[in-house]
């Protein structure tokens, strides 16, 4: 995640900065000396377009919940007081409700969310453009300058050199470093149909499955969404299911269904809207940001196995609950089809499970040290 800036200015100061250093330098004191007019315009075409995707980035509002609007799976924001649809979260800082919340970015001091992710990866994309021509132009006018280096009428000054030698590698790195985070963004959302937000739910859930606490709580979880399917026959079902789990025959996949996650063209449209005008200001993801398409698998079907039962629950299909520490010594097994948690006893401990050995959803933290406050949620709400 971006870092925390200590003047939230500083996080529009220092990218406005960047491209103007880079792009306009560039022209005036490189491209103007050697390159077309037609081709300085596509230049200056591409810079404008920066602009304008991230004004649009800026100013663009995130995308509100309805009024008085709701569903069964909503939730109730206390601040907001008003109902948050599927995938929505409250931001901390623009203390509002974020359809399809993707993270707060301090770059734009606005959330990336149903509204405003078409212009941030706009953005994204008219940067790796403009680099791009960079790149290839100062490449060129380099190894010019080179095969000319011992004729006596060069056609370069000493200040194009310098500027050459200074925007060649500051704009590969800015053209690498928007590279991955586009890259990112793309593989979250086009490739796989989820936000950053479910990206790291979705490393909670693995965590949890790869410690042996997933299955448990999964079940305990049909129990209270479905209690019709709390029968004598479903309940054999979930141990043997506990039991393969426990054993190792059961994959990860098989039990964890991302519902969002539908094909590559439907994941798009869903968030930058119709791919012939991605590259558009005014091109809108289809929907309104309260329901989104789902996957077959995630449908909820009477009389179906355990496992098609498991994959059918809602995101996050935990509940988000509180969670066991995988550090600590703890045993789980299903009994008359209740999900029973128990510390290992010795001599000196007693069966109760103190509250340093409880990890909430809202302090679990990835491999990359964020918590879900990182990305921008206001984790009271959640």
């Amino acid at each position: 995640m971006a870092p925390q800036l200590k003047w939230p200015w500083l996080g529009v100061a220092i990218p406005t900065a960047i491209i103007s250093f880079i792009a306009y330098n560039a022209h005036y004191f490189i491209l103007k000396h050697f390159l077309s007019i037609i081709r300085q315009y596509i230049f200056e075409f591409s810079v404008t377009m920066i602009w304008i995707s991230y004004l649009l980035a800026i100013l663009t509002n995130p995308g509100k919940p309805p009024l008085n609007r709701r569903s069964k799976k909503d939730k109730f924001c206390q601040k907001c007081n008003n109902w948050k649809p599927e995938r929505s979260h409250h931001c901390k800082t623009c203390n509002q409700c974020v359809l399809m919340m993707d993270h707060h970015c301090p770059w734009t001091l606005n959330c990336v969310g149903f509204n405003s992710f078409p212009h941030f990866i706009r953005f994204l994309l008219w940067i790796i453009i403009s680099t791009s021509q960079l790149n290839w132009y100062f490449v060129k006018r380099i190894l010019v300058i080179w095969k000319l280096r011992n004729e006596i009428n060069i056609s370069f000054t000493k200040t194009e050199f310098i500027f050459l030698t200074i925007l060649t590698p500051f704009n590969f790195f800015i053209w690498c470093t928007i590279s991955m985070l586009l890259i990112r963004c793309f593989n979250n959302q086009i490739l796989h149909g989820r936000t950053q937000i479910e990206s790291w739910e979705l490393d909670r859930l693995e965590s949890l499955y790869y410690h042996k606490k997933l299955v448990p709580i999964l079940i305990d979880q049909i129990w209270k969404t479905y209690p019709k399917e709390a029968t004598l026959q479903n309940k054999k079902e979930a141990e043997l299911l506990l039991q393969k789990y426990e054993t190792r025959r059961l994959g990860f996949d098989s039990i964890v269904n991302f519902p969002y996650d539908v094909d590559l063209v439907t994941n798009w449209n869903q968030v930058l809207g119709p791919i012939l005008f991605t590259l558009l200001p005014w091109s809108k993801p289809t929907g309104d940001g309260t329901k989104f398409i789902k996957n077959d698998i995630s449908q909820y079907e009477e009389n179906s196995s355990i496992e098609d039962i498991i994959l059918s629950l809602s995101w996050p299909p935990d509940g988000g609950r509180k969670q066991i520490d995988t550090q600590s010594g703890i045993e789980q097994s299903i009994e008359d089809g209740e999900f029973v948690i128990r510390k290992r006893s010795t001599s000196s401990e007693s069966n109760e499970i103190s509250p340093e050995e409880t990890i909430s959803r809202t302090q679990w933290e990835n491999q990359w040290g964020e918590q879900l406050e990182d990305f921008g949620v206001d984790v009271n709400e959640e």
